[in-house]
Order: structure tokens, then C-alpha cells, then sequence
């Protein structure tokens, strides 16, 4: 399931948080946290090649697909997909963070 963005007006709440944001976005804060995003989804690559490793020798051998390790599958890929929603939400919040840095020039 995706989410969608609204195209309407923003409402005044919207407005107050966006003068907010605008406040608090610095060069130097929206670097440091690119270079985190950088940092964290690297480690987040590594982990997903060491997953699909797994799942394609789990792939290789459908008998040993017990309950458990069926359950352990959906785990993972329920992590794996809220993982990825954040990192979504993360780099959206640069991405404004950017365009407002960029108007402040």
C-alpha cells in the first residue's frame, strides 16, 4: 500500500510548521543529517544483501521452510518494508529541507 501526497492548500497548521521548518534548516544541520542518512542506509544495504543471501538459499531448499522459518520470513519482510517507508520519509524531509536552504540564498 503507498501513500499518496495531498495537492491541496495548506492549511494554517501546515503553514506554522512549514515557517517553523524553515527556521530550523541550517546548511550545516541538513548536512549532518544527510551524511547520518548516508551512514545509516548503507549499514541498511548491507543488511538487506545479507537477507536476500538468505532468502535465496531458503529459496533453493523449500523443504526446510518450516513454520518458524516461514514466520521469520514474514518478520523480516515486515521490518524490511517499514524500514524502507522510513528512509522514504527521511529523504523527503531533506529533499524540503533542501528547497528551502535553497530559497534562503
Amino acid at each position: 500500500m503507498s501513500e499518496s501526497h495531498s495537492t491541496s492548500p495548506s492549511t494554517s497548521k501546515d503553514a506554522s510548521q512549514d515557517a517553523s521548518l524553515e527556521q530550523e534548516v541550517t546548511m550545516e544541520q541538513w548536512s549532518r543529517d544527510f551524511l547520518d542518512l548516508c551512514d545509516d542506509f548503507g549499514q541498511f544495504s548491507q543488511e538487506c544483501a545479507f537477507l536476500f543471501d538468505a532468502f535465496a538459499a531458503v529459496a533453493q531448499e523449500p523443504e526446510c521452510i518450516t513454520p518458524d522459518t516461514s514466520e521469520g520470513i514474514r518478520h523480516v519482510n515486515f521490518w524490511l518494508k517499514y524500514q524502507a517507508i522510513g528512509y522514504r520519509e527521511k529523504i523527503n524531509r531533506l529533499h524540503d529541507g533542501w528547497k528551502i536552504l535553497k530559497r534562503k540564498q
